[in-house]
């Protein structure tokens, strides 16, 4: 059973209790995105910007995968050719000559992305690397692999611009997706500061949106749902941050398939639990989702509400698809950081992976 606990203040000198800076890595979030953007600009993508593909694949774990994901929830349906993102040392049988293999690594280290890398060089596929260095850097170099580089020393969930921007920009420049929507990637970053005008350590509780919800997870475990689409995304970025930076279980999934399946977790007699002292639900919404699927908010929010749970609603803001979805992540980047330090933990480590990592190498 999940237990109710006091939990630090929420107020006050908040980058004293974060000795490794996470808050600072999400506040420099907006500069970082434009600075992505004008890696991705001048890399030399090679004969790449020439070639015509059937399908895209990205290779990536964890917060390097998350842009791949974005890329393909965000611009979907104005891709020239099918995109997917893998999380794992496999790779389709489909991918061949004509398929274009993005290899995404922050460390450039990543034991999976390097065996898919290997992997699409014996299919003759086509590379691209994304990466700070390490051994993807390396292999890149020496096999003449077309490489963005970017800047190391953060920690892969707090480097989101440089894992998404590049793609959106190299798939622009490639011919798989209009020049025009790199605009985008401007309005994107503007709205970012908005929102960090409004949910920055030295705005107070009673006035921030990401403060709120970190406080009403105390205790609790964080329920995320995305209302579709890109929501979806952003949803399970939600999930994953909670879980780094606030070292925290939480619970993500998507409308409408959830209506297929775990809403009916919610009609039971309860036996598991006390979902009104356990649990906290938060929908991740925009004012242009189709009226069905709002409809399914308010027909799943009814189905929750009779357990006694409490509900909150975060709504994109911004103009384009990517500033809205973006928009909705970044809260989240601020709420699970400010969960952190109610509960007293240093958002940067990983401490378990390091481990697991370390236990693997020596298997």
């Amino acid at each position: 059973m999940i237990l109710m606990t006091a939990h630090a203040p929420l107020d006050g000198n908040l980058r004293a209790k974060d000795p490794s800076d996470m808050l600072g890595a999400i506040l420099g979030l907006p500069e970082q995105i434009g600075d992505a953007k004008k890696i991705a600009l001048d890399a030399d993508l090679g004969a790449l910007v020439k070639r015509k593909f059937a399908n895209v694949v990205i290779a990536g774990m964890g917060g390097s995968a998350i842009g791949g994901s974005m890329l393909q929830a965000t611009y979907s349906p104005l891709l020239a050719c099918p995109a997917a993102v893998v999380r794992d040392y496999h790779l389709p049988g489909y991918v061949g000559p004509d398929t274009l293999v993005v290899a995404a690594s922050n460390s450039g280290n990543t034991e999976e992305t390097l065996s898919c890398y290997d992997l699409a060089r014996k299919a003759h596929a086509a590379l691209l690397a994304a990466t700070t260095g390490g051994k993807l850097a390396e292999k890149a170099a020496a096999d003449g692999v077309p490489l963005i580089k970017f800047p190391g020393g953060l920690q892969p969930r707090a480097a989101l611009g440089y894992s998404f921007i590049p793609l959106i920009v190299a798939a622009a420049r490639i011919g798989l997706m209009p020049r025009a929507l790199l605009d985008d990637i401007d309005e994107a970053a503007a709205v970012l500061v908005g929102i960090r005008n409004d949910c920055s350590p030295d705005v107070p509780e009673a006035s921030n949106e990401a403060k709120r919800l970190a406080a009403a997870w105390v205790g609790k475990l964080p329920v995320i749902y995305g209302s579709q689409g890109e929501r979806g995304v952003a949803a399970y970025r939600w999930k994953t941050q909670i879980n780094e930076n606030a070292k925290a279980y939480a619970i993500a999934n998507v409308l409408p398939e959830l209506n297929h399946n775990e809403t009916v977790g919610w009609s039971g007699t309860h036996g598991q639990a006390k979902p009104e002292a356990e649990l906290s639900v938060v929908f991740l919404r925009d004012d242009r989702e189709p009226a069905h699927i709002a409809k399914r908010v308010e027909l799943t929010t009814q189905i929750i509400g009779k357990a006694g749970v409490r509900i909150d609603d975060v709504w994109a803001k911004g103009e384009s698809s990517l500033a809205r979805m973006l928009s909705l992540v970044y809260v989240g980047d601020f709420a699970s950081c400010y969960l952190a330090l109610a509960y007293g933990e240093d958002p940067t480590p990983v401490k378990v992976i390091d481990w697991l990592k370390a236990q693997l190498a020596t298997s």
